[in-house]
């Protein structure tokens, strides 16, 4: 029995040791926050001002969306709500430390833009995927490494930016003031789709209107041929051609009287 439990015990161990550490959490945020911010000042050239305070701005940003970790790998819809809205007051607060010129190049890098990413429902920071030593630093540690808590934070400023408020007191560069927020096509690059409900609503089809039935087609009629009538004749005209006609007669009536009574009067003639 102790065999058994010292060889589950051993292989509990032995997973845990391989899992990815981004499939609990992202890691140590101090960690975190102070490799993107080494990367990002040896990058954009800042100074040692614009370092630290990019560092207090980096730590917070890990720390915020940290328990949203687990949600974001699964491409939940209202941990990707907060973990946005992290992000761009993130990226505005990161306006009032950069010039205008670095912040443009800025924007233009996603493993600084946009740090986190999930892949095979892991997250992982993005940084770490261009530079996979870890180990190796450009800087030293920030300032306020061990004792900064988050003290310059929003939830601690009113909702509003501490590096806004205390520009003119460090800075007098040109701030960018272009569109900084994250737009809606990141979204799947990040995180990918949002993972289907358990239970699949059933597509609704608009109902369909019966198709009348086809009336049949009887065969047509046979047309019958048409019937040549005898023109019409005009009887005005009937009346003169029966009146010349009669005329005729009458004439050759009187020229056959006139024929005979001459030949009679001839024979009569003779006989004297």
């Amino acid at each position: 029995m102790k065999r058994r439990l010292c060889l589950m015990f051993m292989a509990v161990a032995a997973f845990i040791y391989v899992l990815p550490a981004g499939a609990l959490d992202l890691g140590d945020v101090r960690v975190n926050a102070r490799f993107l911010t080494d990367r990002m000042a040896f990058e954009l050239k800042l100074n040692e001002r614009q370092y630290n305070d990019l560092y207090e701005i980096n730590f917070d940003f890990f720390n915020n969306v940290d328990p949203y970790v687990s949600a974001l790998s699964r491409a939940d819809v209202r941990a990707m709500d907060v973990y946005y809205r992290y992000l761009d007051e993130r990226n505005d607060d990161l306006r009032w430390v950069m010039s205008s010129s670095a912040y443009v190049k800025f924007m233009s890098i996603d493993y600084f833009f946009r740090p986190i990413y999930a892949v095979n429902n892991v997250c992982y920071v993005r940084i770490y995927k261009v530079y996979p030593d870890r180990r190796f630093f450009h800087y030293g540690l920030p300032v306020h490494y061990y004792s900064y808590r988050g003290a310059h934070g929003r939830k601690y400023c009113g909702g509003v930016s501490y590096y806004k408020k205390n520009f003119r007191k460090h800075y007098n560069h040109k701030v960018y003031a272009g569109y900084y927020q994250c737009r809606p096509e990141h979204r799947p690059h990040d995180f990918g789709r949002p993972a289907p409900s358990a239970r699949p609503s059933r597509p609704v089809c608009p109902p369909q209107r019966p198709v009348p039935h086809a009336r049949p087609v009887c065969p047509s009629k046979p047309v019958p041929p048409a019937v040549s009538r005898p023109p019409k004749h005009d009887s005005k005209h009937d009346r003169y051609e029966h009146r010349d006609k009669r005329k005729l007669e009458t004439r050759k009536s009187k020229e056959r009287i006139d024929r005979s009574s001459t030949r009679k009067s001839r024979e009569a003639i003779r006989e004297m």
